[in-house]
């Protein structure tokens, strides 16, 4: 049995991208807002998503935004609070993000229960945030110090808002993740923010990565997860199942239920 059916439940998992609200310390964050309030905003968010029925969430830091390379441990410890409250008594898998910093994500991952990480992981990149520099040794052999070898790393294919320093297909980069760095599956985006990957892209990476799973990192809808099952693992989805189809507004649990049954319906051939 693959790490995706034991952890989700299916082979063909729809995850859903929870955006915590903005930080203490972040621009957007408002001044006097109180802990209690961040965990309920949150909470609302996981109880529409298991209401209509998701099959997991990932976490992240997105309204921190403009991210620092490197977040600091205020970051890491409230996210690690928030979750871990907002999930109380809900019984979801989910994993977590921390833009950008897969330490720290791997950190919390471990103090919350999380299935797995959400991350970057190697490569050097430059773009928004300055130069983000990775090895994924720092990350495997932080996993083996927190003792946390069930946390699986998703490896994230052109992570949003930068570009490689050293540019090269998507198919030698696969390769070489493959053979040099020990991931756990990839999470495939599209080639700038709000744009999804091509199908032909993600059947090639699916190809290439064979027993791994791979995801659609964003742009699944329900007019195309019966073609994304098609080819690869699954999808990470948040703007489709919003209110109003925007980022930043809550879920709605009628739209993740009516993605839900779409998605059942195309598991079910």
């Amino acid at each position: 049995m693959s790490w995706l059916k034991n952890t989700f439940g299916t082979d063909k998992v729809v995850i859903a991208s929870l955006y915590l609200p903005p930080l203490p310390g972040s621009p957007d964050y408002r001044s006097g807002t109180e802990l209690k309030d961040l965990i309920a905003v949150t909470r609302r968010d996981v109880e529409a998503l298991y209401e209509g029925g998701m099959d997991a969430i990932v976490f992240g830091n997105q309204q921190d935004i403009p991210w620092k390379v490197g977040v600091g441990h205020e970051t890491s410890a409230l996210m690690t609070r928030i979750i871990l409250e907002a999930t109380r008594g809900i019984p979801i898998p989910f994993g977590v993000t921390v833009f950008w910093d897969d330490l720290a994500a791997l950190a919390v991952a471990k103090a919350t229960g999380a299935a797995f990480v959400r991350g970057v992981f190697r490569g050097v990149y430059a773009g928004e945030m300055g130069l983000l520099n990775l090895n994924a040794a720092d990350a495997l052999r932080y996993r083996a110090m927190l003792d946390a070898s069930g946390v699986k790393l998703v490896f994230v294919l052109r992570p949003i808002l930068c570009q490689t320093v050293a540019p090269r297909d998507l198919e030698s980069e696969v390769k070489d993740i493959l053979w040099g760095a020990k991931p756990d599956g990839f999470a495939l985006s599209g080639p700038i923010p709000g744009e999804a990957p091509s199908i032909d892209e993600l059947k090639g990476v699916k190809e290439l990565a064979k027993d791994l799973p791979v995801l659609m990192n964003n742009g699944a809808t329900k007019q195309n997860i019966g073609q994304v099952f098609s080819v690869c693992d699954g999808v990470v989805v948040g703007t489709h199942l919003r209110v109003d189809n925007v980022s930043w507004k809550p879920f709605d649990a009628q739209k993740v239920k009516e993605f839900m049954d779409v998605a059942k319906q195309c598991r079910q051939g």
